[in-house]
């Protein structure tokens, strides 16, 4: 918001956030989707209209503003890593020499572009990409774009891959977008549903509880993921409350699923 009143445009977090979500709402209602990328834009440019005169306002401005916005989205978010995050990241990689670890987001918080924890990351898939939107999550269309870059990634390498030999893991913390969907791509799925003490938000996607100050989602699109969540829960593989859980988890799937084999 300091960036946006230094330019005349002394809206508010709330304003903005009320703009953002009546942009989304009238979308919805003529069945529209756009990135968030456009969605945040869009509201950036409404809310500068309310303040600055038309002709002072194009796409560069909208645009240099946004990327200010998305600049500082990772700087919070590496601020607010949870604690045990890189021990969790680092057990992994020590435990499993041979994993590839990727970050599947239908925004664009990306991990490659934060210092502390882009070393643990191989790539990033995001719904914003061309090849993915707006097949985002929960559509299977962003997974097969996942495995489809890790089996490119694995051939640079020089490495063959036969992907029934593989064991592919995903770990989030949302039931319908992480583990409904990833599970029936084929992924052994670990629902990270943390305890109180991590504050995390995913608990708080119900269409009855306040939302996230940060969230969009009308409350048609809520009611529809409460009843996705329902229906996920059957695919959970494995369930942590803790990250310091996670490495266990993933050494019982692994465990499991190569004495199968």
């Amino acid at each position: 918001m300091q960036h946006l009143s230094a330019l005349g445009c002394d809206t508010t977090q709330d304003e903005f956030m009320k703009t953002t979500k009546l942009i989304r709402t009238e979308l919805a209602k003529d069945d529209k989707v756009i990135t968030y990328t456009e969605l945040r834009k869009r509201a950036i440019r409404k809310e500068m209209m309310k303040y600055l005169d038309a002709n002072d306002i194009n796409d560069e401005i909208v645009s240099g503003s946004y990327d200010l916005w998305e600049e500082h989205r990772h700087m919070a978010a590496e601020k607010h890593l949870y604690p045990d995050t890189l021990s969790m990241l680092r057990e992994l990689k020590e435990c499993h020499q041979d994993v590839v670890i990727a970050a599947i987001t239908n925004g664009k918080g990306n991990p490659l572009k934060m210092d502390s924890i882009r070393e643990y990351f191989d790539y990033c898939v995001s719904g914003e990409d061309d090849d993915v939107f707006p097949l985002r999550k929960p559509n299977e269309g962003i997974y097969n774009v996942a495995l489809e870059r890790f089996q490119e990634l694995c051939e640079n390498k020089g490495n063959t891959i036969v992907m029934d030999e593989q064991c592919w893991i995903h770990v989030g913390d949302d039931l319908a977008n992480d583990v409904g969907a990833s599970a029936k791509c084929g992924a052994n799925a670990i629902w990270v549903d943390l305890e109180d003490g991590y504050n995390q938000t995913a608990s708080k996607r119900d269409p009855n509880a306040p939302q996230p100050a940060w969230s969009t989602a009308t409350k048609e699109e809520m009611e529809t993921r409460k009843l996705m969540n329902e229906q996920a829960l059957k695919y959970v593989t494995e369930r942590v409350t803790t990250l310091e859980k996670l490495p266990m988890a993933v050494q019982m799937i692994t465990k499991s699923v190569f004495q199968s084999s």
